[in-house]
């Protein structure tokens, strides 16, 4: 973390690491040979702090045996360092109460407290830090925190922001806040920015945009503070807080306040974003679009926000709706920032059009998945399983010959892989019964020919389950035909019906409810699945019902 504004009580100038690290290890020998001089030890100290190591500087500090107020400040320096806000403040509390004048330590126990949001314990103690400040600056700059603290102490950071307004109330129309100089400005920002502690000092940072409602850089300050907190507040899942922070940020947009109308394009395109992105989360689709669509007409050829209106449109349910800007984020996926790995983008583009082609496939939407994973496939041509699952896409939309042209370059892929025999079977037009008949034997002849082979069995068992639903649509047929048969024969007065033809229709549907039992027992033997089994169980009976049934009325 950076933290400029944190004060060493003695400025020390930097020597070059090399100088720095002689310097340690020779005050490290002096400080084992003979008792510990605080001296040596506070020296030891500063080069390893200035080196980084911090627990190792700490350990030198820890070797005096009487600590005075300046030891302990470097103490808290310590601390600070590690983000270790609340031992930070009460070493500085110590070191300040061990020496009053020392506005070092006054001022890093402010800059503690203000860290840890305490911003009442902070107003008192600029009063006190006055007197202390060496330079005319420093008075300053004290004197525009002060109103600060004041008007921020009974804020919480769990409050949505009142909005900035044109003209200011009270007292602070004509305080120090609202006439302090850029540069005066500019400081102020740079100390509470600078802690690095954004839920921290977000009140004092909404309380200065207030002050200077006209000031550009405190309103972009605010914003971006704003932005930072609703963030974390979306991390920990805690949507409608985020929301309440964002919406009155969003509105001054297009408000009256010209300064607030130029906050920079980039966070207002985050605050729609974000606002966006927590309406969908609490399931109002229809706004987080449209806060998408406004972030959208800021920056239109930003893929991430093309990527989360195509989420707020399956979200919602419509995934057709999500298909334009699902392709509007492939084509600017050249813009998505990529790390320092290889083909980075690529991959992220294969593996989002492969779930599309999956999420589209299970809406049973067969064209458009097949033109993603078409996409895919043109990503990674050599790719087996993409391949393997184009080839059955186009079988599922029937485009035979494109599927055998995928099937040839899986043979030149794999040439020996005998699943590739199965494929094959898969492309056959299966219409009639002689045709299901001669599958199931071809696909008894590849399993025989491959025994043991799990894949292969898999395959096989996969293509007879295809097939019983089509033996069961042809047994319906056939029970329509006889139904109607039968409705006649009982309809109708004996003399009036021409039992001949009678006979004869129903020889033939009983020869074909004869092949029906016939491919059932071939589907039994092949199918290892007890749903399937008892499937064809069932069909089984009822066939046979329907035989007895022809056998009954036959003459």
């Amino acid at each position: 973390m950076t933290t400029p504004a944190v004060l060493e009580a003695v400025p020390i100038p930097e020597p070059d690491t090399a100088s720095l690290d002689k310097a340690a290890k020779l005050l490290e020998q002096a400080l084992g040979v003979g008792p510990a001089d605080a001296n040596v030890a506070y020296m030891l100290a500063l080069a390893r702090k200035r080196q980084g190591k911090i627990g190792d500087a700490r350990t030198a500090l820890r070797k005096i045996a009487n600590p005075d107020a300046n030891v302990v400040l470097q103490m808290g320096l310590l601390s600070f360092e590690e983000n270790q806000f609340a031992q930070a403040e009460q070493e500085f509390n110590r070191a300040w109460q061990m020496d009053p004048t020392s506005y070092a330590a006054g001022y890093n126990l402010m800059l503690a407290l203000l860290c840890q949001g305490k911003v009442q314990g902070c107003a008192p103690l600029v009063g006190q830090l006055m007197p202390l400040a060496t330079t005319d600056g420093e008075r300053q700059f004290l004197g525009l925190l002060a109103p600060l603290l004041e008007r921020c102490k009974d804020t919480g950071t769990d409050k949505p922001p009142p909005l900035p307004t044109d003209k200011l109330n009270g007292e602070l129309a004509h305080g120090a806040l609202a006439v302090m100089s850029a540069a005066d400005e500019q400081r102020l920002l740079q100390i509470l920015m600078g802690l690095g502690q954004a839920e921290a000092v977000f009140p004092l940072l909404r309380g200065l945009a207030q002050a200077r409602p006209d000031s550009q850089q405190a309103q972009d300050a605010f914003a971006a503070a704003v932005l930072l907190q609703a963030k974390k507040l979306g991390e920990r899942c805690q949507w409608e807080a985020a929301e309440r922070l964002l919406a009155p940020l969003a509105a001054s947009f297009t408000g009256n306040n010209p300064a607030c109308r130029s906050i920079s394009q980039s966070s207002q395109i985050a605050a729609y974003n974000l606002l966006g992105c927590c309406q969908c989360m609490l399931q109002e689709f229809d706004r987080g679009l449209d806060y998408f669509s406004w972030a959208i007409k800021l920056s239109p050829s930003d893929p991430w926000l093309h990527q989360n209106v195509a989420l707020a449109w399956e979200l919602r349910g419509q995934i057709d709706q999500a298909d334009g800007p699902w392709n509007r984020y492939f084509e600017l996926q050249n813009r998505v920032p990529a790390p320092p790995t290889a083909n980075y983008r690529d991959n992220l583009a294969y593996e989002g059009l492969n779930r599309l082609a999956d999420a589209f496939s299970k809406k049973e939407r067969w064209n458009t998945a097949l033109t993603y994973l078409q996409r895919a496939c043109r990503l990674r041509p050599g790719d087996f399983d993409s391949l393997e699952r184009l080839f059955h896409m186009y079988n599922q939309v029937k485009r035979p010959e494109d599927a055998r042209r995928t099937l040839k370059r899986l043979r030149e892929l794999r040439p020996n892989d005998p699943q590739m025999e199965l494929y094959e079977l898969d492309l056959r037009e299966v219409k009639t019964l002689e045709d299901i008949d001669r599958m199931l034997g071809d696909i008894r002849k590849t399993l025989n020919k491959y025994p043991g082979d799990a894949r292969v069995e898999d395959k096989g068992v996969a293509m007879v389950g295809n097939v019983i639903p089509l033996i069961g649509r042809m047994c319906d047929q056939y029970t329509d035909q006889l139904s109607r048969v039968m409705e006649q024969v009982r309809r109708l007065p004996n003399y009036q019906i021409n039992w001949g033809a009678v006979d004869d229709v129903l020889r033939d549907l009983q020869r074909e409810f004869q092949k029906l039992r016939k491919i059932a027992n071939k589907c039994m033997t092949l199918v290892t699945n007890e749903e399937h089994r008892r499937i064809i169980r069932d069909l089984t009976a009822h066939i046979d019902q329907k035989i007895d049934l022809c056998q009954g009325r036959g003459r």
